[in-house]
Parts: structure tokens; sequence; C-alpha cells
């Protein structure tokens, strides 16, 4: 079994409250969830209204599978962010 894992952190603009930020976190969540059917948290700067790290989990037995799925997330999150990304890690392994 093969898990593939994206990170992405994200500088975020004009956010002035956590609640906010978890707003922004939350949807972003549920719409890489809903579309990918993929383990997403926030998993960096909880307590940071400048940044935010969402990390997110793929699991399957074959390894293009794993990198179609992280790449079709990045890209629908370039695509529907406004914020500047800063930094992407994405990492596939063999369990």
């Amino acid at each position: 079994m093969l898990i593939g894992s994206l990170n992405i952190n994200f500088r975020l603009h004009g956010i002035t409250s956590l609640k906010s930020k978890r707003k922004i976190s939350n949807s972003l969540k549920q719409k890489l969830k809903n579309k990918f059917n993929m383990a997403v948290a926030e998993v960096g700067y909880e307590n940071s209204c400048d940044f935010l790290e969402i990390g997110m989990v793929t699991l399957s037995n074959d390894k293009t599978r794993v990198e179609e799925v992280l790449n079709k997330a990045l890209a629908m999150i370039e695509a529907i962010s406004t914020d500047d990304i800063m930094e992407v890690k994405t990492e596939v392994f063999r369990v």
C-alpha cells in the first residue's frame, strides 16, 4: 500500500481573526474531502492569522493513482485560492 501526503503553506491576506481563518480553512478542507475523498487537516500555524498549513493524505496500491490525486488536489487549490502559496511538500511512501 502507498500513502501520498501533500502539505501546503499559505500566506493569508486581510485576515484579522482566527475565526475568519477557520472559515477559510474549513471551506478548503471540505472541498478537498468531497472532491477527492482524502483526509485533510490544518496541521500548522494554528494560532496565526497570517499563515495556514493544510495537510492531506490519500491511499492506493498504485503510485500513479496517488500522484494523480495529489496533483489534482494541488491544481484545484491553486485555482480557487486567492492567497499566496509559500511552500508545497509532496511525499509518497510505501507502508
